[in-house]
């Protein structure tokens, strides 16, 4: 009976004898705790990313009439509604793999255009580390799950690792001050951190750039992903191959979730980057104003 996060889910649209008729959705949940369980997912618009919580329901009557119960899962995601869309501002997403530079964009550019954009500051429950530069706020596991069950995280996400309970994730009140502000909130995400933005902001509130590393193919990028991540010396070798596995799954969400981008940028010259984002803010403020 814990809550967790929708990695993964498929429809059974032909369950077997003893199961009701009607199609059964069950998916792939990262318990809070850090095991992973398969569980039936409740919730029409439930998707990869969603927070979860527990919930007591019939699965199937036996033949003798006993009636069997098993915990399923309740997609606690709140769906911006085209149409009740209330447009605050905009939000400037830098999403991709880790070792792609997101963090190092974001700090140049909100210095570059520090009257128009500021950063967020990420939530996290992992230990800090040498180089992280201030961009996290550190808090203990209860606290991130007592936050995520008050509704009060704009985005949350549990990314895979073998060494460590790695969770992350945005406050809406955090966001929500800096347009107050008259600027600009950035965000470094991931596949579920967007989708989870999108989810509570509306995908038309936010600019979404999606960085990339330089390379030819798949393969030459995630090379190139492997040498940053060893070069800038923050991360363990298991550390290292946990991050490559999961920037290769990455890599397919800018193909498979292509609506979810506005521009997708490869991080070859940093200067170059960085005037072309500039480029892209100012052009989205001025639309605003």
């Amino acid at each position: 009976m814990q809550g967790g996060t929708i990695v993964s889910f498929t429809t059974v649209r032909h369950p077997p004898a003893g199961f009701p008729d009607t199609p059964v959705k069950l998916g792939l949940v990262a318990l809070d705790s850090g095991i992973q369980v398969i569980g039936q997912i409740i919730g029409e618009n439930a998707m990869i990313g969603d927070r979860v919580a527990p919930r007591l329901r019939l699965a199937r009557i036996h033949p003798q009439g006993l009636r069997i119960y098993e915990v399923a899962y309740e997609s606690l995601a709140r769906v911006a509604e085209e149409d009740a869309f209330v447009f605050e501002g905009y939000l400037l997403a830098l999403t991709g793999p880790s070792g792609v530079g997101k963090s190092t964009v974001s700090k140049i550019l909100s210095k570059a255009l520090s009257e128009y954009v500021t950063p967020v500051p990420i939530l996290t429950t992992r230990e800090a580390k040498e180089g992280d530069d201030g961009e996290y706020i550190y808090i203990a596991h209860e606290e991130f799950v007592a936050l995520q069950d008050r509704g009060l995280l704009a985005a949350s996400t549990h990314i895979p690792s073998t060494s460590e309970n790695r969770l992350y994730g945005y406050r809406t009140s955090d966001i929500t001050n800096i347009w107050k502000s008259g600027r600009m909130p950035v965000v470094v995400t991931e596949m579920h951190l967007l989708q989870g933005l999108s989810r509570t902001f509306g995908r038309r509130a936010i600019l979404s750039c999606g960085l990339l590393p330089p390379g030819s193919s798949r393969r030459a990028m995630l090379s190139q992903l492997l040498h940053r991540l060893r070069t800038r010396g923050r991360d363990s070798e298991q550390s290292i191959a946990d991050r490559v596995k999961n920037a290769s799954a990455d890599l397919d969400f800018f193909d498979y979730r292509k609506e979810l981008f506005d521009h997708l940028l490869i991080n070859d010259d940093i200067d170059t980057l960085i005037d072309t984002l500039k480029g892209h803010v100012l052009r989205t403020q001025e639309e605003t104003h």
